[in-house]
């Protein structure tokens, strides 16, 4: 599947993430921290249902003591992930 070939091409634990313009203007708005995204991307689950070739993987995860979950739309690179955009939902 491309989902991973991306994923042998590039290590999502420790490749370089970048954030797109586009998250910092929703930033404010949304109350969004980028520790938890980069978290998201680093740890999270891939959400396939919004996943696009060839190189737009969605992430999801569930951060317990706060009850939020965090949706992250990235770009596989070469050399890095761009964080396209992101928002949390209450609970899971």
């Amino acid at each position: 599947m491309w989902i991973e070939e991306l994923g042998k091409r590039l290590d999502r634990k420790k490749a370089e993430i970048t954030f797109s313009p586009h998250l910092f203007d929703r930033k404010e708005y949304w109350n969004l921290e980028l520790g938890k995204i980069e978290e998201t991307v680093r740890s999270g689950n891939i959400f396939i249902e919004k996943c696009d070739k060839p190189n737009k993987i969605c992430f999801q995860r569930y951060f317990g003591k706060d009850n939020i979950t965090y949706t992250v739309i990235a770009r596989y690179y070469n050399y890095f992930i761009e964080v396209k955009t992101a928002w949390p939902k209450k609970g899971r």
